[in-house]
């Protein structure tokens, strides 16, 4: 157990870890990363790892493009394994007003650069034989999108930010961030007290909990995620486009020789993480095959294998969800020195590496190299809201995660 840091990350997730090593990076900082879990164990491993490069903003746009470029280059920048596969991927539509969609995607996608191509569903159906063309009205090829295996980011992030001096302190239960006079002055550990001018809360499905133990409220959702990887089946290859079906919110990428798949569900299921008691593992978290089999008999037109293959893992996590679908990123209202890294809205361990750099820029530097003020707090500081309104606009934003409409 340490006593000082000059920066401690609480949570060692992917956008923790990342935010850890790029601290670490910068030379001259004593960083240590600390979670109540073992490192990096708990929903960062139980993602899908899909990186999907058309989004609805520019700003996303142009952060998940450099994701890219940092996943593809992750074992040489970190010296650590991270298996990925650009396989492109197929966004389709069975409505027509998810077609309009789909051609603001194309316009958007093309102005920032992106490989997009609109395609017919015959054509789609020959990029990816597991998709049929029956019911599809529109469909776009995204090149730029690819996967890889969740299981190795965040480790290897936090791996890697040990190598550089940083400290790892796993099984270490963080019970308040210490703040005197609005100034953060530390952390109490269920080991200790660590002194500490700059903390950040990048506890994942636990942000709620450290943030409200030292008086910071944050507006976001823990939220269950559950997919399932299929056994082999026959004709699956690694470079097939991973597939994307908007109304139905139903993803598929292969895995392993069968497929890993989920949905975003219609109803999803929050979670008070304090109710949930101390000793709460992600694993243990209730899951409900229902969910995926009635998504699979809702896209049995367009992806008929995924009522017949035979599940060999079935898993599940707990992402944060935002009312407007942004991270949460940057300095907490009113409280120097108290940072947030979370609000993943799905999709924060592809985004993780670009984050935890922007973050680690903004903690050092006190400005982030980009404009990510839509993702910081400080656009709540003006609002109030309820939980029920909070769970509503959070549902909303996990169901159109696609942009379907």
């Amino acid at each position: 157990m340490i006593s000082k840091a000059d920066v401690v990350v609480i949570g060692s997730g992917g956008l923790g870890a990342a935010t850890a090593y790029y601290l670490s990076k910068r030379g001259g900082l004593s960083v240590a990363l600390v979670d109540k879990h073992a490192i990096g164990s708990q929903t960062s491993p139980r993602a899908a790892g899909m990186v999907s490069c058309a989004r609805k903003s520019d700003l996303m746009i142009g952060l998940i493009k450099d994701a890219c470029r940092k996943i593809e280059a992750f074992t040489e920048e970190t010296g650590q394994p991270l298996d990925w596969v650009h396989s492109g991927s197929l966004k389709v539509a069975r409505r027509p007003q998810d077609a309009e969609v789909i051609e603001d995607d194309f316009e958007r996608g093309r102005r920032t650069g992106l490989d997009v191509e609109l395609i017919s569903p015959e054509q789609a159906s020959g990029l990816n034989p597991f998709l049929q063309p029956t019911g599809v009205v529109a469909a776009m090829r995204i090149g730029d999108d690819r996967y890889f295996d969740p299981a190795q980011v965040a480790v290897g992030f936090a791996t890697a930010a040990a190598a550089n001096g940083a400290t790892l302190l796993p099984k270490t239960d963080v019970r308040a961030v210490n703040i005197v006079g609005g100034t953060v002055i530390g952390l109490t550990t269920a080991n200790g007290v660590i002194e500490s001018p700059v903390v950040v809360d990048a506890a994942g499905a636990w942000t709620r909990q450290v943030a409200e133990a030292s008086g910071i409220r944050v507006p976001l959702v823990p939220t269950r995620q559950q997919l399932i990887v299929t056994e082999p089946l026959d004709g699956v290859r690694a470079d097939l486009p991973m597939i994307r079906i908007m109304d139905a919110a139903v993803y598929a990428r292969p895995c392993q020789g069968g497929f890993l798949w989920g949905v975003y569900e219609e109803a999803p299921r929050f979670f008070d993480m304090q109710s949930l008691g101390a000793g709460f593992d992600v694993k243990d978290m209730p899951l409900d095959i229902g969910v995926l089999h009635a998504a699979a008999d809702e896209v049995k037109d367009q992806l008929p294998f995924l009522q017949t293959a035979k599940v060999r893992e079935f898993r599940g996590g707990i992402p944060t969800m935002t009312a407007d679908g942004h991270h949460i990123l940057g300095p907490a209202i009113g409280v120097a020195g108290f940072y947030f890294a979370s609000g993943c809205n799905v999709a924060g361990l592809s985004i993780s590496p670009t984050v935890g750099e922007a973050l680690a820029a903004w903690i050092v530097d006190g400005n982030p190299p980009v404009d990510l003020s839509p993702m910081s707090v400080m656009r709540f500081k003006d609002q109030s809201w309820s939980e029920d309104q909070l769970e509503r606009d959070a549902a909303w934003q996990y169901r159109h995660f696609y942009g379907a409409v």
